[in-house]
């Protein structure tokens, strides 16, 4: 029985470090909207990944000039309006309102190219209850793994900022309080730092490096205050570094991790976490930003997406480190662990090399 489990904590701890390499670059995908009324006119500026706009809608191949891009978005305006129509909606009192793909040009976040749609809807009045229903980059359209938008609204009947993904499509006007948002920016964090297989070997690695809880509590949260602080400053304007820059080292960073707790040189880890915790935040940041206006209500996203960050990171903990203890009782332990270790060390090292050769 005892052999049972050892087996089978060791086919999951494999499972969790040593996922395909092709799932190291799910295409997780980030929109930005500002959603205002005028009267009976609604006004969406929507901005979406020029890249994977182009894999739901041909805009020839790819290319870095954005003169080029402008071209492309400009004479496939028609077939980018065919695909919203169905996929971007507004209504009033259950009454679809007209679109219109007023403006197209090229913009970037985060050293990533992205379409700026300016689309605008005629609505059949100005008061009622106002719908929104997001639905771009569906899973059956196979363009992204996961895509969310993010959303700040100002209509007659209420104004803030909500999230759009694949469990949460539709947003009424006027439901949204900050209960109701801050749970959304919460589910974003547990979902951000689940999903993101370089986050999740990052804190396997340091589960495999921990000697026992007391250690594992200390690295754990001196990575939740670095990554909490790298959050902060890239939210007030006072950090930004250019993405092709932060997912290399990211990568690196469970590369390095995993190799001292081979060379079993663990004598400096807390500095070296709050190092690489920094890295990460940046990491994290990307997903959030909105706008550059501070405002108590983004604060509040932040927190929630912080917390939500931490929630995730827990259930991660609880997962993986009773497994670790069971198979530390055992006679394989030191075979086990340092297998599972090197897994993380040359998925570490491969992504690096492969995000600074396309960086």
């Amino acid at each position: 029985m005892r052999r049972l489990l050892v087996l089978t904590g060791f086919t999951v701890l494999l499972f969790l470090t040593g996922a395909s390499s092709a799932s190291a670059h799910v295409i997780a995908s980030t929109g930005y909207s500002s959603v205002s009324q005028q009267g009976n006119q609604v006004t969406w500026l929507l901005s979406l990944e020029y890249d994977v706009l182009s894999r739901a809608v041909a805009l020839g191949g790819p290319t870095t000039d954005d003169r080029q891009r402008s071209q492309a978005l400009d004479a496939a305006k028609d077939q980018i309006a065919d695909y919203l129509h169905d996929r971007v909606i507004v209504s009033v009192d259950g009454v679809a309102c007209e679109l219109a793909l007023e403006t197209t040009a090229v913009g970037e976040r985060a050293t990533k190219a992205y379409a700026d749609l300016g689309l605008v809807f005629e609505c059949p009045g100005s008061t009622g209850a106002f719908r929104l229903r997001y639905n771009v980059f569906a899973t059956e359209e196979a363009v992204a793994d996961d895509h969310t938008n993010l959303v700040e609204y100002s209509f007659r009947d209420g104004s803030g900022r909500t999230v759009f993904d694949r469990s949460h499509e539709d947003f009424t006007v006027g439901d949204s309080t900050l209960a109701s948002s801050s749970l959304q920016f919460g589910k974003m964090g547990v979902e951000h730092i689940l999903l993101g297989l370089d986050h999740v070997l990052f804190v396997v690695a340091l589960i495999l490096g921990a000697a026992n809880l007391r250690s594992l509590v200390q690295v754990i949260s001196m990575f939740t205050v670095a990554h909490s602080v790298t959050l902060v400053s890239t939210l007030l304007g006072g950090l930004s570094v250019p993405a092709v820059i932060v997912e290399p080292l990211i990568a690196l960073s469970i590369a390095f991790v995993a190799v001292e707790n081979l060379l079993g040189s663990t004598r400096h880890r807390l500095p070296v976490v709050f190092g690489f915790g920094l890295l990460h935040g940046l990491g994290f940041a990307g997903s959030l930003r909105i706008t550059d206006q501070v405002s108590p209500e983004l604060l509040a996203s932040l927190l929630s997406f912080n917390v939500g960050i931490e929630v995730g990171q827990a259930l991660l903990l609880l997962a993986v480190f009773p497994l670790v203890l069971l198979i530390r009782r055992t006679r394989v332990a030191v075979p086990v662990v340092r297998s599972a270790t090197g897994v993380v060390a040359v998925f570490g090292l491969y992504w690096f090399v492969e995000r600074f050769l396309l960086a």
